[in-house]
């Protein structure tokens, strides 16, 4: 039985919440510290006092036995000289009572006359023989005390009597309760500062630990640790003050950081990352898709910001993954949308060419079926073969085949401006990111053509390469871009299409980061009478002096 109560209680004790476990730990190690240093000062005072009355009553008698009236009144055995000296003896003085007997210990003056003649009680044997002084301690004549006893001697130093003074043990009692009823007020004073010191650590350690066991902050830690193992992308935490408080192990080999995890834990990211402004610059702001360089390695990385309980930045968690990889999926995907956007236009097409031609068959039209199926045979071929003539790269070429499809689809028009060429691309871009700026000024410009019913719906485009730069034009009737996002419409985030839920304002930032990262430029201007012009420059070659590679907040 005694076994099974200490596991319930322990089960018990497990059960109660970890901060008013810590709270009453503190509870029971304050009371048991107060009780122990109580037990100490009490014992310490007890011997304090004890001694401090044995000397002074010792002292005061010896003091009484060495006065020559009172040694001349003994030896006359004259009592009432003896109660007349210590009655002027005592004024002044806190002992209780004095007690005189001659050298055989009867009793010469008592402050009770009746037991004067009597022998003395509570005597050493032998004391007097050899002139001992001694202290004793019981209950007496007069009531329990503790008594010094000293003998009184002559001139030629022979014992003549004793002096016994007492101090009854009541009044030490009330000595030792003056001293610890207040010291007993101070320890449960400094036991109520304790508990609500305890009381207010709990409730920091609850805060702190949001509310959890420690049982479910050791299984978060676990599964922020699986989880930071499962995600593909890099993982970095750092903390306000730019050291690592995590790492995956995606982002060491990306990094080439051979060492385990928990080595680069504590570390600057200074240290291990170079640059590292992306991690310290700036931590409370959310940032997206930047591209950047880390160790030598052009990543895509987004950020946010770990907050602390009263919402002050304590640290920021970046996610990252090779561009390269990113380029890769980014070609694959454009490529199966140019093929998605052809086939449904052409498919489109299609079925209105078969409706068409059905009904001439029925109608018997022959001459009328051959002379379309030839023309719009024609028309396809020519702008293919005036594709592959002037754009050397396949994929911008397909591109600009697709947006034609789809433009047709649309309801608008791609004029692709006669002098328009392109044998070299820019040094530092590839196939899918040329496509991807051509692509995107085109998808803008389309849907504000569509935007603006009182436009011409005719979108013009002019790329070339001729001279040391490379030049791409789009003209448009659409809407327009307003007033008020001139100045901000390059930056991520920011779009003019508000009514689309889906649009996140990328398109035209991924553009400027690209443009830039080349040394090249962009520029927005109105179009006659109405819609955007968007003209990019871009150098055949950088230059070398030109250090903006990437974000310059990389």
């Amino acid at each position: 039985m005694p076994g099974k109560e200490k596991m319930g209680v322990l089960r018990f004790f497990q059960q109660i919440a970890f901060p008013l476990r810590i709270f009453l730990l503190l509870l029971l190690v304050s009371t048991l510290l107060i009780a122990a240093l109580g037990q100490y000062l009490s014992a310490s005072f007890e011997d304090y006092l004890l001694n401090h009355v044995r000397d002074m009553a010792m002292n005061q008698a010896r003091i009484i036995a060495s006065n020559d009236s009172l040694i001349a009144a003994v030896k006359n055995r004259d009592s009432t000289r003896l109660g007349a000296i210590v009655g002027k003896l005592s004024t002044g003085s806190d002992f209780d009572y004095v007690v005189i007997g001659d050298s055989h210990s009867i009793r010469l003056y008592h402050p009770n006359p009746a037991k004067i003649g009597y022998p003395m009680q509570w005597t050493k044997p032998g004391a007097l023989e050899k002139g001992e002084s001694y202290f004793i301690t019981g209950e007496g004549s007069i009531g329990m005390a503790m008594r010094a006893k000293t003998p009184i001697f002559d001139e030629q130093g022979k014992v003549i009597g004793v002096v016994s003074l007492g101090y009854l043990v009541s009044k030490i009692d009330s000595w030792r309760l003056d001293f610890l009823l207040p010291l007993a007020g101070v320890f449960v004073v400094i036991l109520v500062i304790l508990m609500l010191l305890s009381w207010l650590f709990a409730a920091h350690i609850r805060r702190q630990m949001l509310g959890m066991e420690p049982r479910q902050i050791a299984r978060v830690v676990r599964q922020q640790e699986a989880l930071f193992g499962s995600v593909y992308e890099g993982l970095i935490a750092v903390d306000s003050e730019g050291f690592i408080t995590a790492i995956n192990r995606n982002a060491r080999k990306m990094l080439g950081l051979s060492s385990p995890g928990r080595q680069w834990l504590g570390k600057p990211i200074t240290d291990v990352v170079q640059p590292a402004g992306f991690f310290t610059e700036n931590i409370a702001q959310k940032r997206q898709d930047v591209v950047c360089t880390f160790n030598g390695l052009n990543v895509i990385a987004n950020r946010g910001a770990i907050h602390c309980s009263h919402g002050a930045p304590a640290g920021v968690i970046v996610s990252f993954r090779s561009k390269d990889e990113i380029s890769t999926l980014n070609a694959q995907l454009t490529q199966i949308k140019q093929y998605v956007e052809s086939l449904r236009t052409l498919r489109h097409e299609h079925l209105n060419w078969m409706s068409t031609l059905s009904g001439l068959l029925q109608m018997k039209e022959y001459d009328r079926v051959l002379e379309m199926v030839k023309g719009e045979s024609q028309a396809q071929q020519e702008l293919i073969d005036t594709l592959r003539r002037s754009f050397n790269d396949r994929q911008v070429a397909g591109l600009l085949f697709g947006k034609s499809q789809r433009a047709r689809e649309l309801g608008l028009v791609l004029n692709i401006a006669p002098g328009s060429q392109l044998f070299q691309l820019p040094d530092g871009l590839d196939s899918t990111e040329f496509s991807a700026i051509v692509g995107n000024l085109l998808d803008n410009a389309f849907d504000a053509s569509l935007k603006n019913p009182d436009g011409n719906k005719i979108i013009e485009l002019y790329l070339s390469d001729e001279g040391t730069e490379v030049v791409i034009d789009v003209a448009d009737q659409g809407c327009g871009v307003p007033e008020a996002l001139r100045e901000a419409i390059f930056e991520q985030g920011v779009s003019t299409k508000t009514d689309n839920k889906d649009a996140h304002g990328i398109g035209l930032y991924l553009i400027v980061s690209y443009i830039s990262r080349c040394g090249g430029v962009i520029t927005l201007e109105d179009n006659e009478p109405c819609g955007s012009l968007f003209s990019v420059f871009i150098p055949k070659v950088k230059e070398s002096n030109d250090s903006t590679d990437y974000d310059s907040d990389c």
